[in-house]
């Protein structure tokens, strides 16, 4: 009898555990079309996506090493690193024979990892991921800039992978702006913002025309004046 219940309490562990990898796998995101970046929150600025894409095509280019990046606000499980296992497998970033490397950040659940195939750790072995992590991401992510973390991470990284084959990166992180050019719809808006205000204004403090006269005749009065003007605005 204690036999028969321990198999079926094994039985039942196995099918939670099949059951929860299923579902582990279901919630993993497709690859991206490029392969290179899947980014939920946006946390890269355009300019930023164009220069991690520049980098990783000339580090793949150069040396076969295919390097993704997903940014998830939230996994939705505790097991934040077998679930960017998963994702390097369906990314198709782990094996012998392929030197891939995943950069995986879950916002909500505060974790990051980098995920490296066999292959790459076979043909790049002193490559340390947390030291560079110390030196480049850390002090990026403690003030919440996430995604000049990443590039830096990144940008050392592939220095690393390419001084190992004996060549260089021709870009650098510092190429490229953190901030992206002010958007000239931007540049409207505020315009219609500050007409609103004047306007609102001047309903509110209406001109107002005085003329006086004096018994010994003529013109003296003065033309209407602004009265209790502040500008307007209020510094916030």
């Amino acid at each position: 009898m204690v036999q028969r219940l321990q198999k079926t309490a094994a039985t039942i562990l196995l099918a939670c555990f099949v059951m929860g990898t299923m579902a582990l796998a279901a919630n993993v995101p497709s690859p991206a079309k490029d392969g290179i970046l899947y980014d939920e929150d946006r946390l890269l600025s355009a300019q930023e996506v164009e220069f991690l894409r520049a980098l990783v095509t000339e580090v793949y280019l150069k040396t076969d090493v295919k390097i993704a990046t997903v940014l998830m606000d939230n996994s939705h499980t505790p097991e934040t690193y077998a679930y960017a296992k998963e994702v390097a497998n369906k990314w198709m970033l782990e094996g012998k024979e392929t030197k891939g490397i995943l950069v995986y950040v879950s916002m909500k659940e505060r974790s990051k990892h980098v995920i490296a195939s066999e292959g790459f750790s076979t043909s790049y072995p002193n490559i340390d991921f947390k030291a560079i992590e110390q030196k480049a991401l850390m002090p990026d992510f403690r003030v919440q800039k996430y995604g000049r973390g990443i590039i830096n991470f990144i940008w050392e990284v592939s220095s690393e992978i390419l001084a190992a084959s004996g060549q260089t990166v021709s870009v650098r992180p510092d190429a490229i702006l953190a901030k992206e050019p002010f958007p000239w719809k931007g540049y409207i808006f505020i315009g219609i913002v500050f007409a609103a205000l004047i306007a609102a204004f001047f309903y509110a403090h209406p001109r107002k025309k005085k003329i006086s006269t004096t018994t010994r005749g003529g013109f003296n009065g003065t033309f209407g004046s602004f009265e209790n003007f502040d500008g307007g605005f209020k510094s916030r």
